[in-house]
């Protein structure tokens, strides 16, 4: 489940992005990096949940302990989410890192804050395929637990733990290759919420049937540790 407080997006909106600068601690070396996505915000559309059909979408695999419905899956009349956790040092599709350098330092922002990459075609629904800076760079969502599990039975999160998490990166798993996986998503979350039939179809929603995926940087364990997270539904 994906909520925030950007006023923009209005009051009933689920989907939307949170203002980093207040949700969002980071060291302050991030706005001295050369290229940094801390410094965009991107706008959007609104996402709300005012529809979802009783069927889940169509998906190469079923989600273990899923606590949404419908397509797109929901929950409480929010949208829902998978995770996943991955360790990258390098500066990502985001390029924040210092300039002239491909890795960042172990201690870096975006190695021990709460930073995350995004699907691809949530990311940038209009360029896709750009692995450089795509649109989406900068964006911070809080992101819920639902209590239910995707393909990890043995430790499920309880409901209702947040988090705030910036996207400083792309996932594209499945995407590039043209097959289901974690970020395989043919259309965006946007266009499941205009178009719930399209949703239904084969390949729209990711190997798991979710039209939105967070890829979660646990370089220093604040994901399975500090948060206790092992790929839970959001």
């Amino acid at each position: 489940m994906v909520v925030a407080a950007d006023a923009a997006w209005g009051a009933a909106s689920p989907w939307r992005r949170v203002l980093c600068a207040l949700l969002l601690a980071l060291p302050a070396a991030a706005s001295a990096a050369g290229h940094d996505a801390a410094a965009s915000v991107a706008a959007g559309g609104n996402l709300s949940a005012s529809f979802a059909t009783s069927a889940r979408c169509d998906s190469t695999e079923r989600p273990l302990q899923s606590k949404c419905t419908g397509c797109p899956p929901m929950f409480n009349g929010k949208p829902c989410a998978s995770t996943t956790w991955y360790e990258d040092k390098t500066k990502g599709s985001c390029g924040c890192g210092v300039k002239g350098k491909t890795m960042v330092e172990d201690d870096y922002w975006t190695l021990t804050s709460y930073t995350a990459a995004l699907n691809t075609l949530n990311l940038d629904p209009q360029q896709p395929g750009l692995t450089w800076c795509p649109s989406g760079c900068g964006q911070c969502y809080e992101i819920c637990t639902t209590g239910g599990a995707v393909n990890t039975l043995d430790k499920a999160n309880p409901a209702g733990q947040c988090q705030v998490f910036k996207i400083t990166n792309r996932c594209s798993d499945g995407w590039s290759e043209d097959r289901p996986d974690w970020c395989s998503q043919k259309i965006s979350a946007e266009e499941c919420r205009q178009f719930p039939e399209k949703c239904m179809q084969p390949r729209s929603t990711n190997i798991f049937g979710y039209s939105a995926h967070f890829d979660l940087q646990d370089a220093h364990r604040q994901v399975q540790h500090g948060l206790g997270g092992d790929n839970p539904e959001v």
